[in-house]
């Protein structure tokens, strides 16, 4: 049945591509394809625990990594993130937290027994050179906190000027924090801000400086909280509706189309081309989905509009 074999590419070809996002944080794997891609540690690490309950060695091999590198990884973003995850992602991610905690000095958001665990010590990292560690970089200089997310942000799109409610939705911070780290940062001499319709707007004071200072940054700085929460949905969706009826699914599909257009936008990821709607609209959907989770498994930049 199409709609079985769809959603079985659809969720390897997730899986290949959470593979490789963790490859080039440094687990152990064969296949690195994002290395020009920035990896954002916080959504990658929310995402890994929802989808990995199907493969126990990415989770494994992906909580071995957490272990040996929490510290640069931000408690109160997991926090703050996790507020908008549906409730099966809510309890895989404290699953997944708490044999972190048990095994590192993390504190992470978790009311979870640990399971038995023996951590593989498989991963390693040399340094946080590498342009698609850029995020981790920016923490080992502004620490783990909203200064260096902020920075990664401001980097990724040099020229643009941004105000404290811009930076929420990829910052994932609370506007206070954000408030008082522009204001840290300003102080610094890092950024410049002008108030402009009762906004204050800020941008790099000396961009390329920054830039020289920062390193060798990605290509591409995808955004991947709502990459991954439409991918969610797709998921969850094509689990759920594998044998129903073709009036049911063609219902599915519109809803599901609807719930998906935010994140879409939001990601930059390409739009179908043609309409979710009517007979064809199931089909046509699962096509789509099994394109853009190909392109995105295998680092093809034209998955971004």
């Amino acid at each position: 049945m199409q709609t079985t074999s769809s959603s079985a590419s659809i969720r390897e070809h997730v899986l290949d591509l959470v593979w490789s996002l963790w490859a080039e944080l440094g687990v152990s794997s064969w296949t690195r394809r994002h290395g020009q891609w920035a990896v954002d540690p916080e959504p990658l690490i929310l995402f890994t625990a929802h989808v990995s309950e199907t493969d126990r060695r990415l989770r494994d091999e992906a909580t071995d990594w957490c272990i040996r590198y929490g510290g640069y990884v931000s408690a109160t973003r997991l926090r703050n993130l996790l507020k908008d995850e549906p409730a099966d992602a809510k309890g895989a991610f404290e699953t997944f937290a708490a044999v972190v905690n048990a095994h590192s000095g993390q504190s992470w958001p978790s009311n979870a027994e640990a399971r038995k665990y023996q951590p593989s010590r498989r991963s390693s990292l040399s340094s946080f050179e590498a342009p698609a560690l850029i995020a981790l970089r920016l923490r080992a200089l502004f620490g783990v906190a909203a200064r260096a997310d902020i920075v990664r942000v401001l980097i990724a799109e040099p020229a643009r000027a941004f105000t404290a409610r811009d930076l929420v939705p990829d910052v994932n911070y609370t506007k206070r924090n954000i408030d008082n780290a522009l204001d840290s940062l300003t102080m610094a001499g890092l950024l410049e801000v002008k108030s402009v319709r009762n906004q204050h707007q800020h941008w790099l004071a000396d961009a390329a400086r920054l830039l020289g200072f920062v390193g060798e940054r990605p290509q591409l700085f995808p955004r991947w909280t709502p990459i991954f929460r439409c991918l969610t949905a797709i998921l969850d969706i094509g689990v759920r509706i594998q044998e129903v009826d073709p009036a049911v699914q063609m219902v599915e599909a519109s809803r599901l189309f609807r719930q998906l257009a935010p994140f879409i936008e939001a990601s930059g990821l390409v739009v179908p081309v043609v309409q979710i709607s009517g007979a064809e609209a199931w089909s046509s959907l699962m096509l789509w989905a099994e394109d853009v989770t190909a392109r995105l498994a295998s680092g093809d930049a034209s998955v971004f509009r």
